[in-house]
C-alpha cells in the first residue's frame, strides 16, 4: 500500500515523515476527542514543520488528511495498550539532538493540544512529558471546561 507521502525526502534532515507527525497526531489522539480544531491545528502544523524543514513532495491539507487517516488505527491502538507509555517515548525520544526541531514540534504539539479550548488530564500529561524529556519548563496553561 502506498501512503501519503512515500516520495517525500529531506535533504537536511534524516527523520521521516511517520517519526515528525506521530507526536503532533498523538497530541489530537491523546484526549479519545477528536475534535474539528485539532484536527485544523494538526493540518496547518505538520504543513508548517515540513515546510520549515524543507521536506520535498506534495504536501498538502490533503496529504498531510491522508497520512493522519491512514495512522490513525495504529497510533489510538498504541495509546489506549499496555505500552502506551513506551510508544510515546519513543515518538518523542527520537529528536533528543536537534534543539530546533525539538523546539518546533513542541510548539506544534501546545498549539494542538491548546486548540480545541478544553482542558484533559492526559493531554495535558503528554505535553508535560514532553516538556520533560525535552529540558523545557511547562508553560502555565490551563483550559477550563466549559
Amino acid at each position: 500500500m502506498q501512503t501519503a507521502f512515500e516520495d517525500i525526502t529531506s535533504e537536511k534532515h534524516g527523520f521521516s515523515v511517520d517519526e515528525l507527525l506521530t507526536p503532533l497526531a498523538l497530541a489530537v489522539i491523546i484526549d479519545n476527542k477528536v475534535r474539528d480544531p485539532e484536527m485544523c491545528e494538526f493540518k496547518n502544523q505538520a504543513e508548517g514543520l515540513l515546510d520549515m524543514l524543507e521536506y520535498q513532495g506534495n504536501i498538502t491539507p490533503f496529504t498531510i488528511m491522508d497520512w493522519y487517516s491512514e495512522n490513525e488505527f495504529k497510533i489510538q491502538s498504541a495509546v489506549r495498550g499496555r505500552k502506551k507509555n513506551t510508544f510515546i517515548l519513543k515518538a518523542l525520544t527520537r529528536f533528543s539532538n536537534n534543539l530546533p526541531l525539538i523546539e518546533a514540534i513542541y510548539d506544534s504539539m501546545l498549539a494542538i493540544s491548546i486548540s480545541d479550548k478544553e482542558y484533559h488530564v492526559d493531554e495535558s500529561d503528554l505535553i508535560k512529558s514532553a516538556a520533560s524529556l525535552w529540558g523545557y519548563v511547562r508553560p502555565p496553561f490551563k483550559i477550563m471546561p466549559r
